[in-house]
């Protein structure tokens, strides 16, 4: 007597996963904005995005949040890409992240930013009344 063992596989493919933080420029004068844009894309299920802390001398004079979504032959890709406008109010050394998110309870970070911000010769571009800037 002959026995047929038949196995069923069933295996799913991890989509890629990205999180990235970036800057415009690392070096500013005081007042000068300077645009973060941080990005999460591919598998996007189970992630926790906290509410991210500045340095208080960078003031967020504006965010905005940017969602995309493609499709390419049966696979869906997406993305979110939060963008943030920070004013310099002091000169110094300041540190953006890094960011940290949670998917599925494991933490993952993003590397530091070092922004330098120098004295102005001129008025800030930017003047804070209240929570918002004039220009």
């Amino acid at each position: 007597m002959m026995a047929v063992v038949l196995w069923h596989a069933s295996a799913i493919q991890a989509q890629d996963f990205t999180f990235s933080a970036n800057v415009d420029k690392t070096s500013a004068k005081v007042g000068d904005p300077i645009a973060l844009t941080v990005t999460l894309g591919g598998d996007l299920t189970g992630i926790k995005v906290p509410t991210f802390e500045f340095p208080k001398e960078l003031v967020v004079a504006a965010r905005s949040q940017e969602t995309n979504f493609s499709m390419r032959g049966r696979a869906v890709e997406r993305s979110v890409s939060l963008h943030y406008v920070l004013v310099p109010q002091q000169a110094g050394s300041y540190q953006l992240g890094p960011f940290t998110i949670e998917q599925h309870g494991k933490a993952i970070k993003t590397e530091p930013i070092p922004i330098t911000v120098e004295k102005s010769a001129l008025p800030p571009h930017f003047q804070p009344q209240g929570e918002r800037f004039t220009l």
